[in-house]
């Protein structure tokens, strides 16, 4: 598979995660919203996904949607980077395995509770599909994260001279 078609598979796994975490925030601020009485303002909103102890297991995601918007923005996306993020992503929303992190608890609480999570979960599982698959221990996979994140710094060095 060339890098073209790498990047070409990578983008809609890029789109269709960042639809779902759409979802998932719109369905817990309506959820804050409903428990404090009243509509939070944006502000208000933000700090509570920054503060508050119950949104911590967010943290996860928000790290991985980063790192996937970074190999999205490299300049050649190899078949190890795709593999990479294949895996991390399926470690953290599809890994019955994991079902004792903070992350999966909550995720599988908000995903059976009916808010609607359910088909872009499919859509996620569905666009990953067209990535390689690689088994790898998770400190493997983190350290190839670490790496997406210094290629692009090094490239965006490069563009700006």
């Amino acid at each position: 598979m060339s890098e073209a078609n790498h990047r070409s598979h990578a983008m809609p796994v890029r789109q269709a995660l960042w639809n779902l975490q759409k979802e998932l925030l719109n369905n817990l601020k309506h959820e804050f919203d409903r428990e404090n009485g009243y509509e939070a303002a944006p502000v208000e909103w933000f700090q509570a996904l920054m503060t508050a102890e119950r949104y911590t297991w967010l943290r996860e995601m928000t790290s991985l949607m980063a790192d996937i918007d970074i190999l999205t923005e490299l300049d050649f996306i190899t078949e190890q980077h795709v593999a990479v993020a294949r895996h991390e992503i399926e470690r953290l929303f599809f890994n019955q395995d994991a079902s004792t992190s903070a992350f999966s608890e909550s995720y599988s609480n908000a995903l059976m509770s009916g808010i609607g999570l359910l088909p872009l979960h499919n859509q996620l599982r569905s666009a990953l599909q067209a990535l390689p698959s690689k088994a790898m221990p998770i400190d493997q996979a983190l350290a190839e994260r670490k790496n997406w994140q210094e290629e692009h710094r090094h490239q965006s060095r490069k563009k700006r001279n």
